[in-house]
């Protein structure tokens, strides 16, 4: 197993796991031969909290790139999100022309700087140089533990959920990060738990968002711009053919009925879920909301291009009809 990687520039990296930052303390980086993933996934409970799979186009970030496993090539590590970011943010401090990334597995004193109690049998080195005021170059090396995960169970984690039974897809306006600044005011004067999604292809398009107080009042903030809702031709897609729907117009153009209540949509999700995708939302270039019988997605691309992918899952809840108590 061989892991080597340099780059000149960070930033494309360092604001894509910032992004995720906010999310939880480990993430996994999958290091493939034409991607780098950054996942976010809690193990302990993969269908109930939101998920983050973000894809990157690998020789966009590294200029040298050599990885080799004897599991196709790829590569999947466990790492304190944290400690990367910081030493990302160093080495753009030191204004080094160049980062050296290598994966360094333990010696048999368990060394390296790895910790062995906790499955970290290895570290991620991130080295450079740079020259001071008194032109004395200054190597600089850290490492981060990690581990690698190579068996079932973890691999097992690590398959993205697949977009079934897809109802209602639309990109969203690039202003449409005003609804979530809406949405903090009664989120911190009220108690409010879940929020109802409701979006429709009647009327123009409809996107709103019901928050409820039980016996006080319920509220509906929405999009009352324009929006393209669309139906997309499949009911089961995946990153590529969401993109060719939404981004290159090839969903379903079918008149809608203004009448047809069928083309109402609407499902539940923890409030607290969907405002940790404000600052993902906020920093996209292009966001696409998926809404499916059972989740709600959040397709981005970080600028004009395809080079990096966001997508933010979020599982809808059920809530039981007050005839069921």
């Amino acid at each position: 197993m061989k892991l080597k990687l340099r780059t000149q520039n960070t930033e494309t990296l360092k604001s894509t796991l910032s992004l995720v930052n906010p999310l939880r303390k480990f993430i996994v980086l999958r290091f493939c031969p034409e991607k780098l993933y950054i996942i976010s996934v809690n193990g302990q409970s993969v269908t109930q909290e939101p998920q983050v799979w973000c894809n990157l186009k690998i020789s966009s970030i590294f200029d040298q790139i050599e990885i080799s496993s004897l599991r196709d090539d790829t590569i999947s590590l466990e790492i304190n999100l944290e400690l990367l970011l910081q030493t990302l943010r160093n080495f753009d401090r030191a204004n080094s022309d160049g980062l050296n990334i290598r994966l360094q597995r333990k010696d048999s004193s368990g060394g390296s700087g790895t910790n062995t109690g906790n499955g970290r049998t290895a570290s991620l080195a991130l080295f450079y140089a740079n020259v001071n005021a008194n032109s004395n170059t200054i190597n600089h090396t850290f490492r981060i533990p990690v581990k690698i995960l190579k068996n079932t169970h973890d691999m097992m984690l690590l398959k993205e959920p697949e977009l079934n039974d897809v109802q209602l897809i639309m990109k969203l306006p690039n202003e449409f990060v005003s609804i979530y600044k809406r949405m903090d005011k009664f989120k911190k004067t009220t108690n409010n738990e879940i929020i109802t999604i409701k979006a429709s292809r009647r009327q123009s398009g409809f996107l709103g968002f019901v928050l409820e107080e039980e016996g006080k009042y319920r509220v509906t903030i929405s999009w009352n711009d324009k929006l393209n809702v669309q139906r997309p031709n499949l009911a089961s897609m995946d990153g590529e053919s969401l993109r060719m729907s939404v981004l290159r117009n090839t969903t379903n153009s079918d008149v809608v009925d203004d009448n047809d209540e069928s083309e109402d949509k609407e499902i539940t999700v923890r409030l607290k879920d969907w405002q940790m995708a404000s600052k993902i939302v906020a920093s996209c270039k292009t966001v696409v909301l998926v809404i499916t019988s059972r989740d709600c997605i959040l397709h981005c691309l970080l600028d004009d291009s395809d080079d990096v992918e966001i997508i933010y899952y979020i599982s809808g809840i059920r809530i039981r009809n007050p005839i069921d108590y």
